[in-house]
């Protein structure tokens, strides 16, 4: 049992330190601000974009010089994401698969697959950015196509978390599972307001990895202080 969460802390840690990479290529600040708008990050504003004039309020104007840096460290942090989706995937499947050994029940394992679905959805998302990042002025066609595998990706995030919050729940682990709860109540919020609400409903999916990742390398470190004894 306790392998399978020394391989979710393994891959837990390697999602922080990805994710921390990431932070460094991406743009950090939006062109100019969306009025009304909660989304503050180019990155989200960019996934979230459902018009022309969401591109220019993360990148800037054609007359703007910076706009060229940003698109290139946009395109550099999604390139580099590619290498993270399957590193998240993977510690969501394998938390899940190692919470399902102790409670029992293949449902588990199945929940947690939904993170390796969704990095499928990310793939493609990621596809359709550096589409329209090639040709700002012509990305109608990705714009509208955007949006579905933005939200079947934070969708799938949000439920896995939400089964996790059961799983810890049941294991009697109930902060942690309140950690792992937001995500799936804001997530339907997120979709139908996505630039007042998606911003906080996508970080509430960290919030519940952040729930996760404790369990699974706590479990580990007893585990391994149970073997010393």
């Amino acid at each position: 049992m306790f392998n399978s969460y020394r391989t979710a802390s393994f891959f837990f840690a390697l999602t922080i330190a990805m994710f921390g990479y990431l932070q460094s290529l991406f743009p950090t600040d939006l062109a100019s601000a969306l009025e009304g708008a909660n989304v503050r990050s180019p990155v989200m504003l960019f996934e979230l974009a459902t018009q022309q004039s969401h591109l220019i309020n993360v990148f800037g104007t054609a007359l703007d010089p910076e706009r060229t840096a940003r698109i290139a460290a946009m395109d550099s942090g999604n390139r580099a994401d590619f290498f993270f989706m399957p590193i998240y995937g993977l510690f969501v499947f394998f938390t899940l698969a190692a919470m399902g050994k102790e409670l029992g029940g293949s449902i588990w394992a199945a929940a947690g697959a939904l993170g390796l679905l969704a990095a499928g959805a990310d793939a493609y998302e990621n596809r359709l950015l550096l589409s329209m990042t090639a040709d700002l002025l012509n990305s109608s066609d990705e714009l509208a196509v955007l949006p579905w595998p933005v939200w079947i990706k934070f969708g799938l995030l949000a439920i896995a978390c939400g089964a996790s919050g059961v799983a810890l729940w049941k294991l009697k682990r109930p902060l942690l599972a309140l950690l792992c709860t937001p995500s799936v109540l804001l997530i339907i919020p997120g979709i139908l307001a996505p630039l007042t609400m998606g911003s906080l409903a996508t970080q509430m999916i960290g919030v519940g990895w952040l729930g996760m990742g404790i369990h699974v390398v706590s479990r580990w470190l007893r585990a391994g202080s149970r073997t010393v004894k």
